[in-house]
């Protein structure tokens, strides 16, 4: 019997290289809207998307307000005057069409899938995650996502937890492992709400302080060997 047969993962940066899509996306939106297109656009982009997705982490803000304030904050900042909304739009579509993975999750997924149920628990758009999981060689592996739009709750929140839990037949808090790379989304959120938890660290940051995770991997590889 394997150890444990249900595996969560997170969807960006877990199994899907949410860096490269976002690179993607932000090109042809570039392309689109004439901005400027270069690694100083992308980071000014970024000091107002990454605060905003901490405050929905907290739960101080919405995720309708976050996807277009972080656009309203971009083009203010570029003394521009087209509709964050309608921006946002084009945003959310070139973002769906992203289906780069991680280095190896094809085939680690592909070999899990054989004797483990795999599940994505994700804070993303559903109408992104849904184009881009249809792109995704991965889609055939995984059985069901969980987006909190439809949950109705975002990680770290324990409910989000409690309601993937109730949503899953036959998994307990003890058969099942989350897998992420989020110390705040996935790792805190997965203690608070009981469960076994790896933390997926490829870029081996030394940021873990006194968080009790039960297994750490640098590569996705290292996950066959927990599970069985």
């Amino acid at each position: 019997m394997v150890r444990y047969p249900y595996l969560l993962f997170d969807a960006d940066d877990t199994l899907l290289d949410f860096s490269r899509n976002g690179d993607k996306a932000f090109s042809l939106l570039c392309a689109k809207y004439s901005f400027p297109c270069n690694e100083e656009s992308r980071a000014l982009f970024e000091a107002f998307n990454q605060p905003l997705w901490r405050d929905l982490e907290r739960g101080t803000i919405t995720k309708e307000f976050l996807k277009t304030e972080r656009f309203r904050r971009f083009l203010d900042a570029l003394h521009r005057s087209e509709d964050p909304e309608e921006v946002n739009r084009d945003f959310m579509e070139f973002l769906g069409r992203g289906s780069f993975l991680m280095p190896y999750a094809e085939e680690v997924c592909r070999e899990l899938a054989q004797e483990h149920q795999i599940y994505i628990l994700t804070n993303s758009v559903e109408s992104v995650h849904t184009d881009r999981m249809q792109r995704s060689l991965i889609a055939p592996y995984v059985k069901e996502s969980f987006v909190s739009e439809c949950v109705g709750y975002e990680k770290p929140n324990k409910f989000y937890f409690d309601y993937v839990l109730e949503h899953i037949p036959g998994i307990t808090r003890d058969n099942c492992l989350l897998i992420g790379d989020s110390l705040t989304s996935d790792m805190q959120g997965g203690i608070n709400a009981g469960l076994h938890v790896c933390w997926y660290n490829p870029t081996c940051q030394d940021v873990i302080g006194t968080l009790p995770v039960d297994y750490i991997i640098h590569d996705l590889r290292e996950l066959l060997a927990i599970v069985r």
